[in-house]
């Protein structure tokens, strides 16, 4: 699908104002004021002005000789969509930006409202409504109402924003600048009725002027194009850098299944932009670290071990901690390497190891920097330097010359000038230099590897698997839930093995549940049903049953079903299985990303408030899944990460080819002594069939 041509968004030669009269306190007089101050050349045309103006002017975009590259509307919503089919049928816009509110923002009506200015639009690039608008330093078009661009700013930088919300997105700008990069490109999205983040990303990431595009980020509209827009500029050797705000509620969701009840709107973005290779900020200050990071050449491996250099012992010590608590090394270097520095002779250096202490005196040894740093640069076992100096009041031609040579390296490197200022720092190498140590921290995500350039698996899934989703044994055609005798069939196979079961189909068979299991000092008696999603909360479920209580159990259990009105009953027998960890794998089928994973802490604290999970919506790379495979082992105990790792590549495989599945729960997924991964609970819903009531 070819990509649509911004190009007269960001490089208008000819640009047109409809709403425009002489009041200066109306959008239309503020915008026509910021393009002349900002140094717009080229033809400024009123459409149909609210009075006489001061430039030329037509009552009818049919009167225009050429198309306008731009059309600028600042009218009443009601007037909108009129005024942009004009533009369609007449041809005399290329594309068009609506700065008025009153639409889907604003209710039922202002929601069609927005669906006939779509209409209206066919096919005409269009950003907005309800946005303040775009500035394209490149293309000297500041078309905009924001009082950001009355203010003094450094050059142009290679960073773009992309923004959900207009005033925010330039507090962002503002904050970036901070670090002495001012942004080339902004764009105020508002509503996206035809525009998103993600088209106009991937339009300002191809671009020379663009090295780094900052998205900020209220909802989701189109996952796709931030996955594509993450992929294109891990191609081009491009970063992403995007901050999320706001989570959706888990009650909006299906409730049936553990999964569903966590998944929440910030875990599957996080996942989709860790599979895209989109680096995910955490906190306004995070994105505008992150920003200017980004903008060195500097490439990092995902564990990297980093080199100090600083002149207080105290400053490094602190850095290495911040490091290390981020999965940072800070290791000792090699013998080889402290040996070459003690031969330097630095002569107030308190330690050559890892931080390198170089004194309260480390100006007297200025002259023998660069063969420290040479050095270093030698070192295989070296990542990244960092060198950390203070204040520098009286030195800074000498810092700013530190910093020159710091990124000269071939080994990443980068200075942390603390308590200097702004101007200081002004003029110092791309994404070098912080003035702070928790800025740099911040910003090292921003030049540490990410994926994106792997292809997403799109594997077949099992087809025994599809098969035990669509013809189970016990489940009818109307049940929405698969309980667990048909989702142990599923799972295992899956891949995944899955406990000894006993089945009793009725009182009458209850007496020989024992005979055939595995010998144990407990067993698990639990009541099976599609009418029954959470047993355990109706009591339906026993616990460390002795093998000659089984029977009365199992008993007891089929009472309690038909006392809770459950009429279609099986009753399940497990031995309790020695384990020293449960985990959760489970999927759902969300509203805004589609078909997603989840994976992290199961049994009892599936639900848990502080309870790590990782979520990622799939089709996903199997670099991605293998990489939170990998998380989940070091947070709750050694496992066979490359089974769990193909767990959850078939587990996705399966809901991508079986979309009538909207819940999945492997619940708990046990961690045995040995690694071993056992499923002892599984639980499927599935959508209702059509023409089908059923009141699960």
């Amino acid at each position: 699908m070819p990509r649509t041509d911004l190009d007269p968004l960001f490089a208008p030669g000819r640009i047109g104002i409809a709403g425009l009269s002489n009041r200066e306190d109306t959008w239309g007089r503020m915008v026509l004021r910021n393009l002349r101050e900002g140094g717009f050349a080229g033809e400024i045309v009123a459409i149909a002005p609210r009075s006489a103006t001061d430039i030329p002017s037509v009552a009818d975009l049919a009167e225009l000789d050429e198309p306008l590259d731009l059309l600028l509307i600042a009218l009443p919503a009601a007037a909108v969509p009129g005024v942009v089919s004009r533009a369609r049928q007449t041809g005399k816009a290329r594309s068009v930006l609506v700065f008025s509110a009153g639409f889907s923002e604003s209710g039922p009506a202002g929601a069609e409202l927005e669906r006939q200015l779509v209409a209206a639009a066919d096919g005409i690039p269009l950003v907005g409504p309800n946005c303040v608008g775009l500035l394209s330093r490149p293309g000297d078009a500041v078309a905009t109402v924001s009082a950001y661009v009355a203010r003094e700013h450094p050059p142009a930088g290679p960073v773009a924003i992309v923004s959900q919300s207009g005033a925010l997105g330039f507090v962002m700008a503002t904050l970036l600048e901070r670090h002495g990069v001012a942004i080339s490109s902004y764009v105020s999205v508002g509503n996206e009725a035809c525009l998103g983040i993600g088209e106009i990303g991937a339009h300002l990431v191809e671009r020379p002027d663009v090295v780094t595009v900052g998205l900020y980020v209220e909802s989701v509209r189109d996952p796709a194009a931030l996955r594509a827009l993450g992929a294109r500029a891990a191609e081009l050797g491009k970063r992403v850098v995007a901050l999320k705000a706001g989570t959706s509620a888990a009650g909006q969701r299906a409730t049936l299944s553990h999964t569903a009840a966590v998944a929440g709107d910030a875990l599957l973005f996080r996942g989709l932009c860790d599979d895209a290779g989109i680096i995910t900020a955490e906190s306004d200050e995070a994105f505008a670290d992150l920003l200017h990071a980004a903008q060195s050449d500097a490439r990092l491996p995902p564990r990297p071990r980093l080199a100090i250099i600083t002149m207080t012992g105290g400053g490094g010590a602190i850095l290495a901690d911040r490091l290390s608590a981020h999965g940072v090394a800070v290791p000792q270097l090699s013998p080889r390497t402290r040996e070459r520095i003690d031969a330097l002779g630095l002569t107030s250096i308190a330690s050559s190891a890892n931080p390198i202490d170089l004194g309260g005196g480390f100006t007297r040894d200025a002259a023998r920097f660069g063969d420290l740093f040479a050095l270093l640069d030698d070192d295989p076992d070296v990542d990244g330097i960092v060198g950390m100096f203070t204040f520098g009041d009286r030195n800074r031609d000498w810092y700013r010359e530190l910093a020159e040579d710091l990124a000269k390296l071939r080994t990443p490197a980068w200075m942390i000038w603390a308590a200097g200022t702004a101007a200081d720092r002004a003029g110092t190498p791309p994404g070098t230099v912080f003035d702070t140590i928790e800025s740099f921290v911040r910003g090292l995500p921003a030049v540490r590897a990410t994926g994106g350039d792997e292809p997403a698996d799109r594997t077949a899934a099992p087809a025994a698997a599809v098969r035990a989703v669509r013809e189970p044994v016990w489940a009818g055609p109307g049940d929405r839930v698969l309980s667990e005798a048909d989702a142990k069939d599923v799972v295992r196979a899956l891949g995944v093995a899955y406990a000894p079961t006993a089945v009793a189909a009725g009182e009458s068979e209850v007496d020989d549940l024992v005979t055939g299991l595995p010998a144990s000092p407990g067993y698990v008696v639990k009541v099976d049903s599609p009418e029954v999603a959470h047993r355990a909360k109706l009591g339906l479920v026993r616990l460390g049953v002795p093998a000659g209580e089984v029977p009365e159990a199992a008993r007891s259990l089929f009472a309690a079903a038909r006392g809770h009105g459950v009429t279609r009953c099986r009753v399940l027998v497990q031995p309790q299985l020695e384990h020293r960890g449960e985990i959760v794998v489970g999927g759902i089928r969300d509203p805004q990303y589609g078909p997603a994973l989840l994976v992290g802490a199961g049994g009892a604290r599936v639900e848990a408030a502080d309870a790590q999970r990782y979520g990622v919506p799939v089709p996903a790379r199997a670099e991605t899944l293998a990489r939170a495979a990998a998380e989940v082992a070091a947070r709750y105990g050694p496992l066979d990460t490359d089974a769990l790792t193909a767990l959850l590549l078939a587990t996705g495989r399966l809901l991508v080819s079986c979309p009538e599945i909207t819940e999945l729960d492997i619940n708990p997924l046990l961690i045995r002594p040995d690694g071993e991964l056992v499923a002892v609970d599984a639980l499927i819903v599935r959508e209702a069939p059509t023409g089908v009531r059923n009141g699960q």
